[in-house]
């Protein structure tokens, strides 16, 4: 099959990158062809396609762009007419039988879907947060605390306004609001895609609650591949968290856990808490800043437990996989799709967000006992092996291409 994948950033940014680049190199070593999309990122990967690439315009928080730049940029979140066209351009020159999206939104928009359709590509996007539903894409209320049920409906974002959901501004989410419902009024995002793929049944649930109903949604969990390991004895005493450093991801529960807990603790990456974290942790926690992805493997396989201590909605973290590929066993909140991935006192143990006392218990009870520890890594990396194996995955993708291109016959072709 001959498949264009696109998305915002061409770079292992984050897990959503991640994701992406293994599903190209599976489809890839199966005899798959896949040509890539995105903008022209200082940081983006090498890609024989980059000549297709739309200009990268940064509108974050930490955007330098003068003032007329920031206002082209503003623009082409709701529609970006030079990514559509090199778009265009791409699908006309490979003639590809579908085209799989993954993080479009801002930097790309909608724009190239509206190529796809008038060139006759049928489109699969993968799901990765909550954007289609949700301005922020976190389903966070002001950033700070989880909206659960989505207090904003198809037409009302009201409550994101209220509460300044993006980034803490009113102004930010007054602009994150008018392009969601540009996306979802505007240019009919639904009627743009002929399949979703949610990493977890959490994701889908929602997003058909909050009116995405009109396409399938199919449930196909992210995958890992899980490495030979060589014979170890008992596991170490430490535990590791890998991650951003935000607020969203409980760091603040986790380290007033670790204290009560009296256990060692590392924290593998940097964020915007970073400086805070390191002023009030207590003095068996260690910080590490970014890692390569071989030192975290190499943390990760030498400590008791992993931790992910999320108090927002994560759909399907690789922050999860990651240890239990390698045999370690996660502690975990029950938020979004995480239950979904650990099952509890079976690969490891689910406390509730934001609960000091049941994380530091968690803690404690491993620490105690590593024959339990290693009794649940062992489990945790049978379930990579057989239920988020790359096969797997790969088997699915391909069965949901199939299904969008036979949903799309009679369409206009290139």
């Amino acid at each position: 099959m001959r498949i264009v994948v696109a998305n915002k950033f061409w770079y292992r940014r984050a897990g959503l990158e991640r994701v992406m680049f293994d599903e190209i190199g599976w489809l890839e070593a199966a005899g798959h062809e896949v040509a890539h999309f995105s903008t022209q990122h200082p940081e983006n990967d090498p890609s024989p396609w980059s000549g297709y690439f739309a200009p990268y315009l940064e509108i974050g928080r930490e955007t330098t762009l003068a003032p007329k730049e920031k206002a082209v940029a503003v623009q082409r979140m709701f529609w970006n007419g030079v990514a559509a066209r090199r778009f265009a351009h791409l699908l006309r020159d490979f003639r590809p039988e579908i085209v799989h999206v993954h993080g479009i939104h801002r930097q790309i928009s909608l724009s190239i879907l509206v190529a796809a359709r008038e060139a006759g590509v049928p489109v699969v996007q993968t799901l990765h947060d909550y954007h289609p539903i949700c301005s922020s894409g976190d389903l966070l209320l002001g950033g700070r605390r989880a909206c659960d049920p989505p207090r904003c409906g198809p037409a009302n974002v009201l409550p994101c306004l209220v509460h300044g959901c993006v980034h803490g501004s009113r102004a930010r989410s007054a602009l994150g609001a008018s392009d969601l419902l540009w996306r979802r009024w505007a240019l009919r995002h639904e009627w743009l895609v002929d399949a979703f793929i949610s990493p977890s049944r959490y994701l889908a649930d929602v997003v058909r609650a909050c009116g995405i109903r009109r396409r399938p949604i199919h449930v196909l969990p992210n995958a890992i591949v899980a490495p030979e390991l060589p014979p170890r004895g008992t596991p170490g005493d430490g535990f590791v968290y890998a991650g951003r450093l935000s607020r969203e991801k409980g760091l603040r529960t986790l380290l007033r856990a670790a204290e009560m807990a009296r256990v060692p603790l590392s924290v593998a990456g940097t964020g915007p808490l970073e400086e805070s974290l390191r002023r009030r942790a207590p003095e068996h926690v260690r910080f590490l800043g970014r890692l390569a992805g071989d030192q975290v493997d190499r943390l990760l396989s030498g400590c008791r437990a992993a931790v992910v201590p999320s108090e927002w909605a994560e759909n399907a973290p690789m922050s999860v996989l990651e240890p239990m590929a390698l045999g370690r066993p996660v502690i975990a909140t029950r938020m979004g799709g995480i239950p979904e991935q650990v099952r509890d006192g079976v690969d490891g143990v689910l406390v509730d967000a934001g609960d000091v006392l049941q994380l530091a218990a968690a803690l404690r009870v491993l620490a105690d006992d590593a024959l339990l520890a290693e009794r649940l890594g062992r489990s945790a990396r049978e379930r990579t092996i057989t239920t988020f194996s790359p096969q797997v995955h790969l088997d699915g993708l391909v069965d949901i291409y199939s299904a969008a291109r036979g949903s799309s016959v009679g369409r206009k072709r290139i």
